[in-house]
């Protein structure tokens, strides 16, 4: 071997033993990240949330017989035009339908989020996803994507500061109880207990993610593997007894189901029953589950004082009808979000109304507050905006741009028949895009929603001015979230 040869070798002996070198620190750069990972609250925020709170606990409460109790029933991944009164043929939804008519339904309903987390997040807060950190899908802890999140240092629960819907209720003194899945958290202090509910039967996360199992409280009632062909039954069991021991009132009840999400499960009785196939035997059974909480509440007497709301955390997956509208879950087109939204009772609302004008399901935190006759928190922006004016007067909800995110990005706007898109990633679905890549940058577009509910036609050289006016307002809102993302004020 040459002196040459050696030196070379030599060189390529340390240069191998320093990338050894940064490889292992970066593997232990990586794990430490991840082992030491905690979520960190705002202490700040958090004096004004409990001086908030304590404002409210002081505040005079009207007789329990004149209060109004509220039921807040979700489902998971269910479509738009999955039940009757939205044009389904293939699923048959009596009991849901039966609301729709007597009660208010809301064509232009959108959920806060394309997917579960960061959709009840805003839920439960009237906040956009974005002001709690919550704009992604909560993870099972131990799998790869929760320690992607760890790795990312992001939020893996619901902020302790961010005021919940449950806690104000809570605060006023109402019974509150969950049933069905959380997905806010699987620790304190952001467990369903911790956040302003007496009572909690139900699951932490999808029944897809992890190893589910059902809590009561705090502790586990059925391990893993639960049974799953009988959750719906049992939350509506489980939500009854809750009715039965609050019927004297005022009480929160909240029921996100865990279905139609896949994996797809029903009762035995109903295998076979729906012409939708499974996934129309999974509707129907939900279908009765609300027909039994709404039986509950006339034999209780309480019913008219109840206010009933029903909806979708998001679109559908990849079973389900989106109807008239283009695309899916996870999508910023409106099958992603436009979500079936119905409303019942209480006594003085006028009934029997559809309303086209676009709502969000933000605004369930501050209509139910001011019907309650609670004050919304001052030190923080709520984005919902209250229907309960709306509501009394029969009239029209107020118009006002609904924006659209994704995984924290504010992607879209509508506003009135106009929906403007920004550019933006689009799935084409052709098998040669997993070449190069499945996600493709179009536009930006402007829709006119009145003629064009599928967003197929672009129309911003027809509208110019509604296109730059409303890319305007999407500029301000990201600016916005840019300079004050949390919302504080």
């Amino acid at each position: 071997m040459t002196v040459g040869q050696s030196k070379l070798r030599g060189v390529l002996r340390v240069a191998s033993l320093a990338v050894g070198a940064v490889l292992l620190l970066a593997v232990f750069w990586v794990v430490a990240r991840i082992v030491l990972y905690r979520q960190v609250d705002d202490s700040e925020r958090l004096v004004g949330k409990r001086e908030y709170l304590a404002r409210i606990v002081a505040t005079p409460r009207p007789p329990a017989e004149e209060a109004i109790n509220v039921v807040l029933i979700l489902f998971d991944d269910l479509g738009y035009g999955d039940l009757g009164s939205y044009g389904a043929d293939a699923i048959e939804t009596p009991n849901l339908d039966r609301i729709a008519a007597a009660g208010l339904r809301f064509t232009s309903a959108y959920a806060p989020s394309p997917y579960c987390s960061a959709s009840r997040a805003g839920l439960l807060t009237g906040r956009h996803a974005i002001r709690s950190g919550m704009h992604h899908v909560l993870q099972a802890p131990g799998t790869w994507q929760d320690n992607l999140l760890r790795l990312g240092g992001r939020n893996r629960r619901l902020p302790k500061e961010e005021i919940t819907l449950s806690e104000v209720l809570s605060a006023a003194g109402y019974a509150t109880g969950i049933v069905g899945k959380w997905h806010l958290g699987d620790e304190s202090p952001s467990l369903p207990n911790d956040r302003g509910f007496d009572r909690f039967w139900g699951l932490l996360y999808s029944n897809d993610q992890g190893e589910p199992r059902v809590l009561e409280n705090g502790g586990v009632v059925e391990p893993h593997p639960i049974d799953q062909t009988t959750l719906t039954r049992r939350y509506t069991e489980r939500a009854v007894e809750f009715l039965e021991r609050q019927a004297a009132g005022p009480f929160f009840l909240y029921l996100p189901h865990t279905f139609p999400h896949i994996p797809l499960h029903v009762s035995s009785e109903r295998v076979g029953s729906s012409a939708g196939g499974l996934y129309g035997d999974v509707v129907e059974e939900l279908d009765e589950s609300v027909g039994t909480v709404m039986s509950t509440l006339e034999r209780l007497g309480v019913a008219e004082r109840t206010l009933v709301i029903v909806s979708s955390d998001n679109g559908p997956w990849f079973q389900g009808s989106r109807g008239p509208v283009r695309g899916r879950k996870f999508d910023v087109f409106d099958g992603g979000t436009r979500v079936p939204f119905l409303l019942a009772g209480p006594a003085g609302v006028p009934g029997g109304r559809v309303i086209e004008t676009p709502i969000s399901a933000l605004d369930v935190f501050p209509t139910v507050l001011e019907l309650a006759g609670l004050p919304l928190p001052g030190d923080r922006q709520i984005d919902g905006v209250s229907l309960a004016g709306a509501l009394r007067e029969g009239t029209e909800p107020p118009s006002r741009p609904i924006f659209f995110q994704q995984l924290g990005i504010p992607r879209a706007v509508r506003l009135g028949r106009f929906k403007y898109h920004a550019r933006h990633a689009v799935f084409y679905g052709n098998p040669m895009d997993w070449i190069w890549g499945p996600m493709r940058y179009r536009g930006p577009w402007l829709f006119d929603l009145e003629l064009d509910h599928d967003e197929s036609y672009d129309v911003s050289a027809r509208h110019p001015q509604e296109a730059e006016r409303l890319a305007a307002m999407l500029a301000d809102w990201q600016r916005e979230l840019e300079s004050n993302p949390r919302g504080w004020r």
